[in-house]
């Protein structure tokens, strides 16, 4: 929300923190209650929060032009009749409420409110995305979702330091602001902002391997050159040389702090991360920390977050959008590509058998090694039942083996000799993160046939991975050349 929202004034970052407080403050029946709150709660919030803002921060000017600004347009009605209420010897919120003043102040936090963030606050790259409450435009109440006062209650104080630490941002942004704060606004820039110096030395680099083109629209750039964070310096606030590429001002301007479209992804790992990557290096390992792995591992990081929320990529202009799906870039082994589709057991079968139960392949020959390789192919396919309670299920991605051996029968959720397995192969578009997970290993076999293993798959420091057994008994292997990932471990069905 915070990255890929439109922040133009303050008034969403009080809102995130209202929510938080009236959460810790109301009770709740259990960690997957909804929550009713109703609006002039928020709006009694927002007085509160917005109280100290109202008065004057410079003592060098006199009445309102003293006052900090929430926006870069005329001065918050709040902030005013809150000013207003201060002149006239109201000190607290408790004088505030027993006074005259307290309806055209309550008033205008509620026209603030329902005019302003209430609605606004969950559109995300230019569409509303609903996750904390139904955008229902009621004038009396607004419904948190199912669980989500619970993780306001749980994760208060961290929502409560990102909104003011926001917030803070945006009042030092504000160009009306820096005249009264004076130099310290550039205090966040100064601790933690990007190297404007050093950027210029990646420029004529970068416009040189890109022969004068802007890296996402792809035209000839002139004048108006900027260098560019793939992965956005909001995100990952870190200098890495091979994360940089030449862009129009206005291109730059558009990507904001949102990650670029898989094509954009796919162009920039191979500029960046293939042809150009020791070019890269020697050019600007004098200014920037060079690692195209790093590099590597921190978009992956990045596009997975992306991928788990659902989020929008940039693709061009000011709302052009795609979702984040999952890609096949995650776990590759060593010098070995992925397997093409029709290397797998893909059957092409109907979702519906005769009775109308979905039915999954079944493949009796294919024995899923819990020990060392064990050979097997698609020959003789059947089909089974699809298991209940296992989700959305494809024939065409999810099918049926066999265990075999004991390497994996350890830890909480033991794979046994002989136990059913529910798999999904691992194709182009259902590769995805595979961290932490079991996996299906595949080599050939000198004969053609196919080999399978049950592992977990982890990377080392030194570019490796190790296939990692759950029974202690069995030794941990590395992964070679011969090896490739084949399907993901679901669950054992039981029968």
């Amino acid at each position: 929300m915070l990255v890929e929202g439109d922040f133009s004034a303050t008034y969403k970052f009080a809102l995130l923190h209202a929510l938080a407080d009236v959460c810790v403050e109301q009770p709740l029946q259990s960690e997957q209650s909804e929550l009713v709150i109703e609006l002039p709660t928020l709006a009694d919030k927002l007085i509160t929060l917005y109280w100290h803002h109202a008065m004057p921060f410079s003592s060098e000017h006199t009445g309102e032009s003293a006052l900090l600004k929430q926006n870069t347009g005329a001065q918050s009605k709040v902030i005013s009749v809150l000013f207003e209420c201060q002149q006239n010897n109201i000190r607290n919120f408790r004088q505030l409420k027993q006074s005259p003043f307290y309806k055209p102040t309550f008033n205008a936090a509620m026209a603030t409110l329902k005019s302003g963030p209430l609605w606004r606050l969950q559109i995300l790259a230019k569409q509303e995305e609903c996750f904390l409450y139904p955008h229902t435009n009621s004038t009396q109440f607004i419904m948190l979702n199912a669980g989500i006062a619970s993780c306001f209650r749980r994760f208060y104080d961290l929502v409560v330091y990102l909104a003011k630490n926001a917030w803070l941002q945006k009042i030092q942004s504000i160009k009306h602001n820096q005249a009264l704060i004076g130099p310290q606004s550039q205090l966040q820039e100064f601790l933690f902002g990007v190297d404007r110096n050093a950027l210029t030395k990646a420029k004529p680099v970068l416009v040189e391997l890109q022969s004068n083109t802007c890296f996402y629209c792809q035209k000839p750039m002139k004048n108006d050159v900027e260098v560019d964070h793939f992965i956005p310096f909001a995100r990952y606030a870190n200098d890495l040389g091979h994360n940089f590429v030449a862009a129009h001002r206005t291109c730059n301007n558009n990507k904001r702090d949102f990650l670029a479209a898989q094509q954009h992804r796919e162009r920039w790992q191979n500029q960046n991360l293939v042809v150009n990557s020791q070019t890269i290096s020697n050019e600007l390992s004098a200014y920037f920390h060079c690692d195209a792995d790093k590099s590597l591992a921190v978009s992956n990081w990045a596009y997975q977050v992306a991928q788990a929320n659902s989020a929008k990529l940039w693709i061009a202009n000011k709302d052009h959008f795609e979702q984040a799906k999952p890609t096949a870039d995650i776990v590759t082994f060593p010098q070995t590509k992925q397997p093409e589709l029709d290397q797998v057991a893909k059957p092409e079968v109907s979702l519906k058998s005769i009775n109308n139960a979905l039915k999954l392949p079944y493949f009796p020959n294919i024995k899923v090694a819990c020990g060392h390789f064990k050979t097997g192919d698609e020959s003789d396919m059947e089909l089974m039942n699809a298991p209940l309670g296992a989700g959305k299920l494809d024939p065409n991605v999810h099918f049926l083996a066999r265990a075999s051996g004991n390497s994996m029968n350890g830890g909480k959720h033991p794979i046994l000799d002989g136990d059913l397995l529910l798999l999904e192969l691992i194709t182009s578009d259902r590769a995805g993160s595979l961290r932490d997970q079991i996996v299906v290993i595949e080599r050939d076999e000198i004969g053609g046939d196919g080999q399978y293993l049950l592992r977990k798959v982890n990377k080392l420091p030194n570019g490796q991975y190790e296939l990692i057994a759950q029974n202690p008994d069995y030794e941990v292997m590395i992964a070679d050349e011969s090896m490739r990932t084949f399907a993901r471990f679901k669950q054992v069905v039981a029968e």
